[in-house]
């Protein structure tokens, strides 16, 4: 059944100002989520902690749709702040010895790569191979799968151009040589619908202020049990150690064999109230809908755009799409570029010399036949 797209309209007030194509960057918040977590503050406000249990029932409600969205169990789900502190949490909580090594791509977003050099002070190395316009290469990276490589880092989609990495191939290459592979998933996850077991990765982080289309800091965290056991928590607090009969007393640490692991005190409810909403939302529309809309939509966009001869370095026919289109003009630097359009109420953002457009689902076809027509007078 085609997805009904005039029923969810209504949820992006944005559209009442603004083109939006920047949802690599920060969503707009749907009115759902906006009013999901204003809800919560009224509460608060009104009640202070008398609906605590209410609260919990929200954070639970989070662990279960991010599990139905990823295709794992609500067990494996950790609740963190962000990507960054995600990955930090695992690169950390490893049981590194000094020699070892990291494997992470050239051209890779911060966020993925200082967790690993963070680990220089432990004697962990990081091995950096290329990934020309952020695309990631088997026969590139095969070669460099030797000890003393531990773990390989991986974004699922590259952040300026949109190239979508070869994760479910070499998950699978990397573990026959025993080496764990950790997968910054914010440009994918709430776009690609790739289930966790079949990416293979022993663990993946997204904040959910992109695709998943929920506020800044809150994300999740999927780990397998197998990764979880030899992960020691960087962090210990009441809430991620076991308290017999629950007790506010503590007397020895034995961390939650589960996600809780690594959430060691109070969440951020208003957050999470805000996450749980958009989360409900996307497996409302539908994870392949969503999907095949964003890829229709980077399509329409790639070929106004070489209409027009821009050079474009986002994946092209016969190359899996994510929701990123990364081009250049003829002759105008992409700050310039981005500029214009915002003035012209287009929300995108320049990345490292590349004009990124990034629609979701509710983007419409008048909407990108209008941007046709703008970008055709730049």
């Amino acid at each position: 059944m085609a997805l009904d797209l005039a029923r969810w309209l209504p949820e992006f007030p944005v559209r009442q100002h603004c083109l939006y194509l920047n949802h690599a960057a920060v969503a707009p918040l749907p009115a759902r989520v906006a009013e999901a977590m204003r809800a919560h503050i009224a509460d608060q406000e009104k009640n202070g902690g008398h609906n605590w249990d209410r609260w919990k029932e929200t954070e639970l409600s989070v662990r279960a749709l991010a599990a139905e969205l990823v295709g794992c169990r609500a067990p494996d789900v950790s609740l963190v702040r962000s990507t960054s502190e995600g990955i930090s949490l695992i690169a950390q909580g490893l049981p590194w010895r000094k020699g070892d090594a990291v494997l992470v791509g050239e051209e890779e977003f911060a966020a993925n790569v200082a967790p690993y050099l963070a680990l220089n002070r432990r004697g962990v190395a990081v091995r950096r191979f290329p990934t020309p316009s952020g695309r990631i290469e088997l026969e590139t990276v095969l070669p460099l799968l030797v000890p003393p490589v531990k773990l390989l880092a991986l974004s699922w989609v590259a952040f300026h151009t949109g190239w979508v990495a070869p994760v479910a191939e070499l998950a699978r290459e990397a573990h026959e040589r025993k080496i764990l592979v950790v997968l910054d998933a914010i440009q994918g996850l709430g776009v690609l619908p790739d289930r966790f077991a079949d990416l293979g990765v022993d663990a993946l982080v997204a904040d959910g202020h992109k695709w998943l289309l929920g506020p800044e800091g809150i994300g999740i965290m999927v780990t397998t049990r197998q990764l979880r056991s030899g992960l020691h928590p960087v962090l210990a607090g009441w809430l991620n150690v076991r308290r017999p009969g629950r007790q506010f007393f503590l007397h020895e640490l034995v961390f939650h064999e589960d996600g809780r692991r690594f959430e060691p005190g109070a969440m951020p409810n208003v957050l999470l109230a805000g996450l749980a909403a958009s989360l409900d939302l996307l497996l409302e529309v539908g994870p392949e809908e969503v999907f095949e809309r964003v890829v229709s939509h980077a399509r329409a966009i790639t070929q106004t755009l070489l209409k027009a001869g821009w050079h474009v370095g986002s994946p092209g026919s016969g190359h899996p799409i994510a929701g990123i289109v990364a081009a250049r003009h003829p002759f105008l630097p992409a700050d310039e570029i981005a500029r214009r359009l915002r003035g012209r109420q287009i929300e995108v953002t320049a990345r490292q010399g590349w004009v990124r457009f990034s629609p979701h689902f509710y983007a419409t076809a008048g909407e990108l036949d209008a941007l046709a027509v703008i970008l055709s007078k730049l």
